[in-house]
C-alpha cells in the first residue's frame, strides 16, 4: 500500500509539472507558484481540521521547513522548465529529489532490503533516460542546458529535503504537517514579488485553470506521500513518487505530441521492471 501511494504521489507530480511547465510559457514562474501553494494551503485547512489529527509545534516547525524548500525547490524548478529544457531538468532534479530522502533513509536506519536498493538504480537510471530528449546540437541549446544546470540542482536538493522535512513528525500530526507545508511554500515566493514589487495581478482568465489544478495536484500528491510514509519506508515511498518525470513524459506524448525516442522507451522498461521488483520485494 505504500508502494501504492508512492506512486499516485507520481502521478500527481508529474500530471502536476507537465501543467506548471506549460502555463509558465505565459504567466511569469514565481507568479504561479505563489497561486498554485496558496490554492493548496486554503484546502489544506479544512482538510486538516476534519482529519481529526494534532496541532502540535512539531508539526508547524517541520511543516514551514518542508514548505519554504519546496517554494524555493519549485521556484527554480518551473523556471527551468520554462526555459524549454525539459528532459535536462527533470533528470537533474528528479535524481537529486530521489537521492535525497533515500539516503536519508538509509541515514536513520531504514533496510530496504537487496532487492529493493536493486530497485533504486534501476529507477535513478529510468528517470534518466525517460526524461532523455534528443539535441539539435547547437551551441545556443548546450548553453542553455549550462545554464539551468546548477538551478535544476538545487531544486532537486530543495525538493529532496522537502520529502525528508514531512517524514519527520508523527503519523498523528500529517494533516496540519501537510497544512504548514503548503502555506510555507509561498511565503519565500511572496516575499521576492513584494521585494520586486510585481505585479501579481495580471493573470489572464485562460491561466486560472491550470494555475489551480496545478495546487491542486502539489497538494494532493503531499498527502498521499505522507500518508505513505507513516505505513512505509521513506526511501521506497520517496523513490516512488521520484518516477513523476515518467508521468510528465506521459502527458507531453498524449496531450502535446510530443514523440519518445528509443532512449526514453528504455527508460519506461527501466521504471517498470524497478517497480515490479520493489513490490515483489516489499
Amino acid at each position: 500500500m505504500a508502494l501504492l501511494l508512492g506512486l499516485i504521489t507520481a502521478m500527481a507530480l508529474g500530471v502536476g509539472d507537465f501543467i506548471a511547465g506549460q502555463v509558465t510559457k505565459r504567466v511569469p514562474t514565481l507568479i504561479v507558484v505563489l497561486y498554485a501553494q496558496v490554492f493548496g494551503a486554503l484546502i489544506m485547512v479544512p482538510t486538516a481540521i476534519i482529519s481529526g489529527h494534532s496541532l502540535t509545534f512539531s508539526a508547524v516547525i517541520w511543516g514551514l521547513l518542508a514548505g519554504v524548500s519546496l517554494g524555493i525547490g519549485f521556484m527554480l524548478y518551473f523556471r527551468s522548465l520554462s526555459l524549454g529544457k525539459m528532459g535536462v531538468v527533470s533528470s537533474l532534479t528528479g535524481i537529486l529529489s530521489a537521492i535525497i530522502p533515500v539516503f536519508t533513509g538509509l541515514l536513520i536506519g531504514e533496510r530496504p532490503g537487496a532487492g529493493a536498493l536493486f530497485a533504486v538504480v534501476l529507477i535513478v537510471f529510468a528517470i534518466t533516460f525517460i526524461t532523455k530528449k534528443e539535441e539539435n546540437g547547437s551551441k545556443t541549446a548546450v548553453k542553455s542546458n549550462t545554464a539551468v544546470l546548477a538551478q535544476a540542482a538545487l531544486a532537486g536538493i530543495m525538493i529532496g529535503l522537502f520529502f525528508v522535512f514531512l517524514h519527520i513528525p508523527g503519523a498523528g500530526e500529517s494533516m496540519w504537517t501537510v497544512s504548514f507545508a503548503m502555506t510555507g511554500s509561498f511565503l519565500p515566493v511572496a516575499a521576492i514579488l513584494l521585494y520586486k514589487r510585481a505585479d501579481i495581478y495580471r493573470v489572464s482568465k485562460n491561466a486560472w485553470g491550470y494555475i489551480l489544478a496545478n495546487g491542486f495536484l502539489q497538494t494532493f500528491a503531499t498527502i498521499t506521500y505522507v500518508l505513505g510514509v507513516n505505513i512505509g519506508l521513506m526511501s521506497i515511498v520517496a523513490l516512488a513518487g521520484a518516477l513523476s518525470p515518467l508521468f510528465t513524459v506521459i502527458c507531453a506524448r498524449l496531450i502535446i505530441n510530443e514523440r519518445l525516442n528509443k532512449t526514453q522507451i528504455a527508460g519506461f522498461v527501466l521504471a517498470l521492471t524497478g517497480v515490479t521488483i520493489l513490490v515483489l520485494s516489499t
